[in-house]
Formats: C-alpha cells, structure tokens, sequence
C-alpha cells in the first residue's frame, strides 16, 4: 500500500507547482498527522480532490493559451495572403482567348506583325487558360513553326490529344526543314494511334500518319472508308493528292469536282492538263486568274499549256506578262525540260505517227509529186530565132545590135548544153551534183525560166524549200505560161508559211481561161491537190491519159485520200512495175496495199514485202530527201534500221565521191535508230566540213543534238536554221522551248511571236516540267 502512494505522488510530482505545494503543507502538518491518525485519510484525499482540479485548472489554461496563439497566428496570416492574392492573375476566360487569337491572326494577316506578336506574347503569359494544343494550333497556323511545335511538346507532356499533337508537332518539324524531329514525332503519333480507336476522326489521324511516312496506299484506303466526314476539304485533298501521285487522273478530278469550289480551279486545271485535255485545263486556269488563284503559277501555267495545245499566240501573251510582271520568281515555279517526242523511235508509236502523217501531211505529199516531176530542157526554136536575128542584124550593118543576139546565142546554148547535162545527172539521183551545176548556169543566165525551173526542182527534191519557192515564182515570172512553176512555187511556199493568196488566184484564173487539154487537166488537179478539194480532183482518176510516173503518183494520192482503196492499189501496183528498182513507188505502194493492217500485221507484211525487192540503193544514198525519210521510217517499224546502218557505215567506207550523200543518210538513220551521239556527231561533219547549211540540215542537226543533250550546240544551229529560212516553225518552236529551259522567257517569246500558224503542233519537239530540278532546288534551299 505504501509503494503504491509513492507511484502516484511521483507521477503526481511531475508538475512541477504542485510538487512544491505539496512540500509545504506536509512539512507544517507532519506532527499533527502523526498525532491524529484518524484525519490522515480524510487529509490524503482532500489533498488529492485539490491536485486534481488544479490540474485540471492548468490544462484548461494551457489549452485556451495555444488556441489564442493560432488566432494571433491566423490574424496575422490573413493580410499577407490577402496581399499575395491581390498579384495573382486572374484567369481569362476561354472565349476571351480565343477572341484575342483571333485578332492575332487578324493583324498577322493584314501586315500589322509586330502588334500581333505583341498580342501573341501576351495570350502566351494568359494560355493556362486554354488547351496547351489549341494555343499550338494558333501557332502553327501564324507560322511560328519552333514555337508550336514546343507547345505541342507540352501538350503531349500533360497527356492532351497525343496522337494529334504529335502530328501537328511533326508539321512543324517539316517546316522548320528538321527530318529528325519530324520521323520522331511521326513515329511518336503511330504509336499513341490505338488510343483514338473509338474517335471518329481515327481513320483521318491514320491517313495523315501514313500520309507523312509515305504509305501512300495505306492512307488511300483509310480515306476510301472514313470514320468521319469531319474535315471534309482536307480529305478530299489528300485523296485527290495521292489518287494524282500514283498518276489515278481520272480519279483525281472526279474526287477534287466533288463540291467542288471555285478554289479548286488551279488543281483541277493541273490535273486536266496530266490527262491532255487542254481545252478543260485552259477554261480551269482562266478561271483561276479571274480568282487571283496563284496567279504567277497560273498564268505560267496556262502559258505551257498553250504551247502543247498550238496556241502559240496566245501562249506568247500569257508567258510575256507573267514575265514582265513577275520576274524575280517567274522561274523559282515551273523549270521545263525539253525532249523530242516518243514516236520518232519508239516502233510502236512510231508506226501510228508515220501511217497518220503517211497520208495527211502536205510536206509528204508534195515531196511525192515533186520527186516524180518532170525536168524540161530547153527551147531550141527560141534559140535557132536568136541566131536568125543576129544574121539579119549583121544583113543591115547593125553591128552592134548583131553581137547582143549572137552573143546571147552563143550562152543560151551553152546554158542548154549545161542543163541537159544537169538533168541527166539528177535522174541518175546525184541531186546535189545537178543542183550545184544548175546553180553554175543561172548566174550565166539568170532569165531563163527553164532553168530557173530545173534548179528549183532540184532544191525542193532536196528539201531545202526557201530556196526551192525562189527558184520556182522566180521562172513563174520569167514566162508566165509555166505553169507549173507557178503551182510548185504554190506548195512550197505553203511548206514554209509564206501566204501566196493572190498569186493562188491569178494562177487559177489563168488556167481557167486556156483550153480543155492533158496539161491544162493536170494543172486543175494540181490546184486541187493544194486546196484540198479532193473531189473536184476525183474526175482525174478516170483519165485515159499516157501512164507516166507523175499521173500514176497523182492517181495514189488522190485515191487513198477518198479511200479508193482500189484505184490505190492498182495505180500504185502500175507505178512499181514502171519504176521496179526506184524505193519510193514501193513506198506508195505499201501505203496503199497495207494501210488497213494492224500494228503487228503491217510490219510483218512490210518486212516480207520489202526483202523480195530488188533495188539499186542510188535514190536512198544519193537522191531525192523523201526517199531517205521514208525507207528509213519502214526500217525502222520492221526492226530493220541497224542493218541499214551497217550497210550504210560499209557504203561510206568504200566511196570516195558523193560522200556528204552518204553521210546525210547516215546521219538520219542514226538519229532514228537511237544512236544521238553518232547522228550528233556525223551533222556536225555535214555542217562543218560539207558546209551543206541549208534550213532543213541546220534543223536535223540541231534535232540531233538535242537528242543527245548538247543542248548550248542545239541553240545555236536552230539559230542558224532560222536564219536561212525565218518562217521555219519547227526551228522556231524548238529555239522557244530551248531559252525557255534555260530561263530565257524573254528569248523564248520573241520565238513564239513568229509562228503565225494556228493550231502549230511540232513533230519533233515536246517539253516538260522538271520535277527533279525542282526537288533539287527545293532540297538545296533546305540545306542553306
């Protein structure tokens, strides 16, 4: 019992003033609680009543002590934090935001840039407020690529719209020209993908992404099956895009001419002119200038596009005033490359250009006529009434008057002498011998009509045309009732677009007043032929006429240009039998027995017909240019052409005369069997060392070299072609084409304004834009 009144005190004892009033009391009351055993207990309990309530007493205080403490604290608090609340920024709302991005945007656009990045910095201090991603999205669509593409960061951080955040974060990164950042956040979208599954635009987030990885054709069949038809315009973009890039064309209009907006006119025009409708692509482009659609591109573009529709004119306009207009970016847009057109050797293609042109082009068929025409020798009664003038002058002592005609005598005959010789040259096929001996003669006598006629003859055999319709109008006026020489100066100068309307007429109606006779008849059909009234010739085909070379060609062209296919054949078939070792009546020939024939049947038959032949090979070494153009061509659509050339490279080898021939025929059979370099090469020696200039081998030269890419050699032979004959289209429009390659638009025009032909399409020359200088401009400005 004792013990355990002490643990109590001690516990007791633990506060400290009632320890110490406790010592006090017991020390004055020890005597008496010894005295008085029986008050002890009473004592001892009072003495524990009063420890209690003090106790009690002093929690109470302690406790309302400290609670005192935490509402002096919290007093004091309150000011500071009522202070710190003042600073902070309150909220904007989300409207508001979007109010002050909008006029950004606003002032960004109408050139006001410095205010408008003012108000961007200020939206950037207020943006947590708004989506870290929208705030992207505005910045993306002002162009601030690097910041954007941060904010997206951010957003993708905070788990806000990963998979679309990383697409536009990887936009940015094509912007900013980084291709690593763009393959991550690429990457980084395909694998946050699976998480939309159940978003409507999922299959528009799995286009883009295969979009921008390059799979094209995973992303065309996600926009075949959309999720949504939410961004309706961008969908069908992309669509149309990649329908384009895998050269879907048709697809690619039809998707960009749903709902369609005027917007889309450039596009569509594009799209029109990759399929060749040029009248659709042209009514698209207009419709985009009227639009102020990219107006540089546009214009440029519709200027090309008339080129290849003929439209030179019209092209010349559109390429000088987006020039004139523009001309610090005209070129930065649409880099052309110039070739030459596929069916000058692919045999294919080839076969359906030459049967095509074998009886709707006039060259070919004036060449035809031309080679079977006759030569004519000289009047001998005129020269016989010269040296009786000259005797009857002497009779009456006018002695000089005498000398004029006796001398006149005296070179008439020895230019008569000299054109028979001519004449029997050029039928033997050395052309070009006969022409340089006839050239000879008329600077002898340059006022015979006759030989002015025969050397007229000889060029137009030789294709040099400008030369051929001085010779020919120049023997037309020297004796009026040549008529032919009047007709053959008709159809040459149509060969090189020089108008002879009136001249036409007075033609016609000078043969209209002589009488009914084979010559008169022949001449009407002539007339006809260059007309193109085919059927005010048909009568021609019921002559009873002596069958010479020239009618039975006139009978084959007039024949299969009315599908008389009958009449054709057995003409044609006459005409071989009169002329058997002679190439081009075998050409009519084939032109009339196998012209119905498909592609492979016809070279079959071709081939077949053309190895039973016997010919002597002079007209294709040595004559006549239509000979060599056209045996060539059936060469080349039998598989024939590199014999040829072999052959060819053996005759060269073991001729010492007539080389040039040669080498021309050479030179031509090389550029259609493919060999640039060589063809290249042997024009150059033409040119060079033949010093054979005439338009036509200037033109074939420059062809050749632009075969094989010397394009700066090409240029300056189509310079020199032009000179000699300025109305030669075709050197015309590959001259234009040329400077327009090398950004020359200036050049170009001045070209282009000189070809007065409508609907002028070139036989030779096409053109395109370059898309790899393109891709290498564009990554070279991506690398500074």
């Amino acid at each position: 019992m004792g013990t355990e009144k002490e643990d109590d005190i001690i516990i007791i004892e633990d506060n400290e003033a009632a320890k110490y009033d406790n010592e006090q009391e017991s020390s004055t009351n020890k005597e008496n609680l010894e005295k008085e055993p029986d008050n002890k207990k009473i004592i001892f309990i009072a003495i524990i009543f009063v420890l209690i309530v003090l106790i009690i007493a002093i929690a109470t205080v302690i406790i309302i002590k400290k609670n005192r403490q935490n509402k002096q604290k919290e007093a004091s608090l309150s000011p500071i934090e009522k202070k710190l609340d003042e600073k902070k920024k309150k909220p904007v709302e989300i409207s508001k935001l979007e109010n002050m991005i909008a006029k950004a945007n606003y002032m960004y656009s109408t050139g006001s840039k410095e205010e408008a990045l003012n108000l961007y910095e200020q939206i950037a201090i207020y943006s947590e407020a708004i989506s870290q991603y929208n705030l992207g999205v505005a910045q993306l669509k002002n162009k601030q690529y690097k910041l954007a593409q941060k904010t997206f960061q951010n957003a993708i951080n905070i788990d806000e719209k990963r998979c679309v955040s990383a697409i536009n974060a990887a936009v940015c990164s094509l912007h900013l020209n980084d291709q690593e950042n763009f393959n991550y956040y690429i990457d980084l979208a395909y694998a946050y993908l699976p998480n939309e599954i159940n978003s409507p635009l999922y299959s528009y987030y799995y286009t883009l992404i295969n979009y921008y990885k390059n799979n094209y054709f995973e992303a065309l069949s996600s926009l075949k099956h959309r999720s949504s038809n939410k961004y309706k315009e961008k969908q069908k973009y992309l669509s149309t895009k990649i329908n384009a890039l895998f050269n879907n064309n048709l697809k690619a209009i039809e998707e960009l001419e749903t709902n369609f907006t005027p917007m889309d006119s450039f596009n569509l025009a594009l799209l029109y002119s990759r399929v060749g409708d040029y009248p659709l692509a042209i009514k698209n482009f207009e419709e985009a200038l009227i639009n102020n659609i990219q107006p540089v591109k546009t214009q440029l573009a519709l200027g090309f596009i008339n080129l290849k529709a003929g439209h030179i004119q019209e092209a010349t306009k559109n390429i000088k005033n987006v020039t004139d207009k523009f001309p610090d970016n005209v070129y930065q847009h649409y880099p052309i490359k110039v070739f030459l057109r596929p069916s000058l050797f692919d045999e294919k293609l080839a076969q359906k250009h030459y049967r095509d042109i074998a009886d709707s082009s006039k060259e070919l068929q004036y060449q035809k006529i031309f080679y079977f025409a006759p030569y004519k020798v000289f009047n001998a009664n005129k020269t016989i009434s010269y040296i009786r003038k000259g005797n009857a002058n002497i009779f009456i002592d006018n002695v000089s008057s005498a000398q004029q005609y006796l001398k006149k005598s005296s070179s008439s005959s020895r230019v008569n002498l000299g054109i028979t010789k001519a004449i029997k040259k050029a039928l033997d096929f050395k052309i070009r011998t006969a022409n340089t001996e006839l050239k000879k003669l008329v600077k002898i006598q340059p006022k015979h009509s006759i030989l002015q006629y025969d050397l007229a003859l000889t060029y137009a055999q030789m294709g040099d045309m400008p030369n051929a319709y001085k010779h020919f109008i120049r023997s037309y006026h020297l004796d009026a009732k040549n008529y032919l020489s009047g007709i053959f100066a008709l159809m040459t100068a149509e060969l090189i677009n020089k108008d002879t309307t009136k001249l036409q007429s007075i033609i016609k109606d000078s043969i209209s007043k002589e009488d009914d006779n084979e010559e008169t008849e022949l001449y009407k059909t002539l007339i006809a032929i260059k007309t193109n009234d085919y059927l005010a010739a048909i009568d021609w085909l019921d002559n009873t006429y002596e069958q010479k070379p020239l009618y039975l060609a006139i009978d084959t062209i007039i024949a299969l240009k009315l599908n008389r296919l009958d009449v054709a054949k057995k003409v044609s078939r006459k005409l071989t039998v009169l002329l058997p070792n002679d190439i081009l009546p075998h050409i009519l020939y084939i032109d009339a027995h196998y012209d119905t024939l498909d592609n492979i049947e016809y070279a079959k038959q071709v081939t077949a017909y053309l190895k039973k032949q016997h010919f002597h090979l002079n007209d294709l070494y040595f004559g006549p240019y239509i000979t060599r153009f056209c045996y060539i061509q059936e060469e080349l659509l039998t598989g024939q052409l590199y014999f040829l050339r072999q052959k060819l490279k053996t005759v060269l080898e073991t001729t010492s005369h007539y080389k040039e021939d040669i080498v021309s025929t050479l030179a031509l059979a090389s550029f259609y069997g493919g060999a640039f370099e060589e063809s290249y090469t042997l024009y150059n020696q033409i040119v060079d060392q033949f010093k054979i200039r005439d338009a036509k081998t200037l033109f074939l030269a420059g062809v050749a070299s632009t075969a094989a890419k010397h394009h700066a050699n090409a240029i300056a032979l189509f310079e020199l072609s032009k000179m000699k004959n300025p109305n030669f289209y075709e050197s015309r429009y590959a001259l234009g084409l040329l400077y327009l390659e090398i950004n020359n638009n200036n050049g170009a025009t001045i070209q282009f304004s000189k070809i007065l032909k409508n609907q002028f399409l070139s036989d030779y020359f096409d053109f395109d834009i370059d898309t790899n200088r393109l891709l290498v401009e564009k990554t070279t400005k991506s690398s500074l």
